[in-house]
C-alpha cells in the first residue's frame, strides 16, 4: 500500500509542478542530464522514507530497523529506500569529484583552495540555514533555552561535528537527522587534496590504489563513528565512493549503455529488486551490486526511456540538496496536525503525501534560489558543472 501511495503521490506532485511551471528559474541543462534526474528521484525517495515512517506509525508499530528480515516484502522497501538514496548519492559524489585528480594544471595549493572554496560555498549556507530553522523551532516550542551547553552544541552542529541534540532539544525531530551523510561527504572532499599530492609524487602510478586506500580509511572512520559516535552513522554507503570512482575510471567502457533500451529496462528491474529484497547484514553486498549496475548505466547518460531527462524532474534534481535538508522540516509541521482531524485511509494518506511532496519541492526551490544560489555564482556553476550528492 505504501509503495503505491508513494508512486501515486509523486506522480500527482509532478503533474502539479508541471502545471505551475516549477522549472522556471531552476532548470539547468549543464552536466549529465540523467544524473540530474536521478538526484531528484533519490532525494524524493529519501524524503518519502521519512514520511512513510510517520504514517505507518500512526496505525501500527514500526519494526523496520536493522533487525528486520524478510527475503522479499514491502517492509524491505521501508528499510531500503533511505539506503537506496544515500548509496547512489555517494556514487554520484565520487563520480564527479575524483575527476579533480585529473587536473594536472593546478598546484596542490590551488586545487585545495578551489575545491574547498566550492564545497564551502555550496554546502555550508544551506546547512546553516537549516540549522537556524531548527534552532528557531526549538526556541518557539520552548524546548530550547539558552545555556552554555546549548551554545556549544549549536556551534558543533553547525560545524558538522555535533550530535542530534542542542541542549535538551532533539534536532532530528525537525530535520529527520539527515546530516550524518554530510560528515562522510566531507571526508571524501578532504581526502582529495592529499591524494592529489601523493599521486603527483608517485607520478600517477598508484592513483587507483591511493583512491581506494583513502576510501578504506573513510570506511574505518565511519565504522568508528558507528561504534562510538553520538549520532547515527552507516559506514556501508562509503563503499559507494569506490563504485562511483570505478564508474568514472571506466566511463568509456560504459558509453554504449547510453542508448540501450535493454540497459534502461535493467535499471528499472534492478531498482524494483533492490528495494524489495533484503539488505540485512551481508546481503547488503547484493544491494550494493544492484545499485552499482544501475549507476554504471545511468552515469553513461542513459535517461531510462527519457524519464530522467524530464524538465520537471531535472529541476527537482537541481534543488535536491535543499530538498534533502528541508523535507524533514516540512514533515515536522505536517506532524503538528492532530491525527484525530483526518481519516487514516489510503486516499487521505495519498493526498497528504502529495501535499508533502509539493510543499517540500517548493520550499526547496525557494531555499535554493534565495539561500544556495547567491553563494554558488552562475559562472562558477557553469565552469565546474559538477552536480553531486544531495550536496551540490
Amino acid at each position: 500500500m505504501y509503495v503505491l501511495i508513494m508512486v501515486l503521490s509523486f506522480c500527482l506532485a509532478l503533474i502539479i509542478l508541471r502545471v505551475f511551471s516549477f522549472h522556471k528559474g531552476v532548470y539547468n541543462e549543464t552536466g549529465i542530464k540523467s544524473i540530474s534526474g536521478m538526484r531528484a528521484l533519490l532525494a524524493s525517495i529519501v524524503a518519502f522514507s521519512h514520511f512513510a515512517h510517520y504514517i505507518y506509525s500512526l496505525d501500527g508499530q514500526w519494526v523496520f530497523d536493522k533487525d528486520y528480515f524478510a527475503w522479499f516484502s514491502e517492509g524491505n522497501f521501508f528499510v531500503n529506500s533511505g539506503k537506496f538514496g544515500v548509496l547512489l548519492f555517494f556514487m554520484i559524489s565520487a563520480f564527479l569529484f575524483y575527476r579533480w585528480l585529473d587536473n594536472e594544471t593546478l598546484t596542490p595549493g590551488q586545487l585545495t583552495h578551489k575545491l574547498l572554496k566550492s564545497r564551502i560555498r555550496r554546502i555550508v549556507p544551506m546547512f546553516w540555514f537549516s540549522g537556524f530553522v531548527i534552532i528557531a523551532v526549538g526556541v518557539v516550542q520552548g524546548d530550547l533555552t539558552y545555556s552554555l551547553t546549548a551554545v556549544k552544541d549549536a556551534v558543533l552542529w553547525l560545524l558538522f561535528i555535533g550530535s542530534y541534540r542542542i541542549g535538551d532539544f532533539m534536532t532530528a525531530d525537525v530535520n529527520a537527522g539527515v546530516e550524518w551523510t554530510l560528515r562522510l561527504e566531507w571526508l571524501l572532499y578532504l581526502s582529495i587534496p592529499l591524494i592529489y599530492v601523493l599521486n603527483r609524487a608517485t607520478k600517477g602510478k598508484y592513483k587507483t590504489l591511493l583512491i581506494l586506500g583513502s576510501i578504506g580509511v573513510i570506511f574505518c572512520v565511519a565504522v568508528g563513528l558507528r561504534l562510538w559516535g553520538k549520532t547515527y552513522t552507516d559506514p556501508r554507503p562509503v563503499l559507494g565512493f569506490a563504485m562511483g570512482y570505478l564508474a568514472y575510471k571506466y566511463r568509456d567502457r560504459f558509453a554504449h549503455y547510453k542508448t540501450s533500451s535493454l540497459a534502461a529496462c535493467a535499471v528499472i528491474v534492478l531498482s524494483l529488486f533492490s528495494l524489495s529484497f533484503t539488505s540485512n547484514t551481508f546481503w547488503y553486498l547484493i544491494f550494493l551490486c544492484c545499485l552499482t549496475a544501475i549507476f554504471f548505466i545511468v552515469s553513461s547518460g542513459n535517461a531510462v526511456f527519457g524519464i530522467l531527462e524530464n524538465k520537471t524532474l531535472m529541476s527537482i534534481g537541481e534543488v535536491s540538496y535543499s530538498l534533502y535538508l528541508i523535507h524533514g522540516v516540512v514533515l515536522y509541521f505536517i506532524k503538528q496536525i492532530p491525527e484525530t482531524l483526518y481519516p487514516h485511509s489510503f486516499l487521505f494518506y495519498t493526498l497528504l503525501s502529495t501535499l508533502f511532496f509539493v510543499a517540500s519541492f517548493y520550499v526547496a526551490k525557494l531555499t535554493y534560489l534565495f539561500v544556495e544560489k547567491p553563494f554558488i555564482g552562475s559562472s562558477n556553476k557553469k565552469k565546474v558543472a559538477m552536480k553531486t550528492s544531495p550536496t551540490n
